[in-house]
């Protein structure tokens, strides 16, 4: 899981293109900015200004997502919400990422980063105008470093996304799982369901999933059920398809179908989630 070659690999790249930047725009998935975070690059960015984009925040909790942007804000970075889905990129860039920029050189140089999944492949693709990159969560798809042209004076420098958080914390991989940036297939399906389910109950109860399912339960084994006998997820025999339904199940929670959720704050974060509560 943790692929050390490719992330060796972007580890390199970044230090030997560090000095070629204004600063650095650190993408991070805005339900869990933090397990999100490309903690293998931290220290490479040395001195760097830092703008963080609170991507995907279409799909946080707009309360949590505000007490995030205090947080980096404290902390000196700039800070900038999006859903990059759905924006122009260039005109993100121009808008929202330029005149956050303290360069005092009229051409503007600046690294962008983040983790699998958290929205770069798909937001460097609009950048570019075509769809040229292979965009997914697979950490095996690597390329070279590249730059790309805005304007005359603004230029962007893509970096690999093969960069991973601490995947050592069982809560981290929980998170990974419910926003879609860690595969499912290469997990225990019932155990990913029901890791997911906890989380969302432990932060939010069992209102906000009683609605989404339709119906109440009482216990994990029984929304599963439910779960799935709602879908006609039948496998054999009539035994349940808790595979396919912990996969649906993922997809929809990922995507938003069960509200705007976020799945980590500030104080939370440090009290069980980082590296040095571990």
């Amino acid at each position: 899981m943790f692929y050390p070659g490719h992330i060796q690999k972007a580890k390199r790249q970044i230090q030997n293109y560090i000095k070629s930047v204004d600063g650095i725009v650190e993408l991070l998935d805005a339900r869990i900015p933090l397990s999100s975070r490309a903690y293998e690059a931290e220290k490479l960015f040395q001195k760097k200004q830092r703008i963080v984009v609170l991507n995907k925040s279409d799909l946080a909790d707009p309360k949590i997502t505000s007490m995030w942007r205090d947080y980096f804000k404290s902390e000196g970075s700039d800070v900038v919400e999006a859903s990059l889905r759905s924006t122009d990129a260039k005109q993100f860039i121009i808008r929202e990422i330029v005149p956050l920029l303290k360069s005092r050189f009229y051409e503007k140089r600046f690294m962008v980063v983040g983790m699998p999944n958290v929205g770069k492949s798909t937001f460097i693709n609009r950048l570019k105008g075509k769809k040229s990159l292979a965009v997914g969560n697979r950490p095996g798809i690597t390329r070279g470093v590249q730059w790309i042209n805005v304007s005359e004076s603004i230029a962007v420098l893509d970096t690999p996304g093969i960069l991973y958080s601490d995947l050592r914390s069982p809560h981290i991989t929980t998170k990974l799982l419910a926003v879609g940036s860690l595969p499912y297939e290469k997990f225990d399906p019932l155990d990913a369901f029901e890791r997911v389910l906890a989380l969302i109950v432990e932060r939010y109860g069992k209102g906000l999933l009683e609605d989404y399912l339709g119906e109440e339960f009482s216990n994990q084994e029984e929304f599963v059920e439910k779960f799935c006998r709602r879908r006609n997820y039948l496998a054999k025999q009539g035994a349940l398809d808790t595979t396919r339904g912990a996969h649906t199940f993922l997809r929809e929670v990922a995507a938003g179908k069960a509200g705007r959720l976020s799945f980590e704050d500030p104080e939370s974060f440090y009290t069980s989630d980082s590296p040095e509560a571990e």
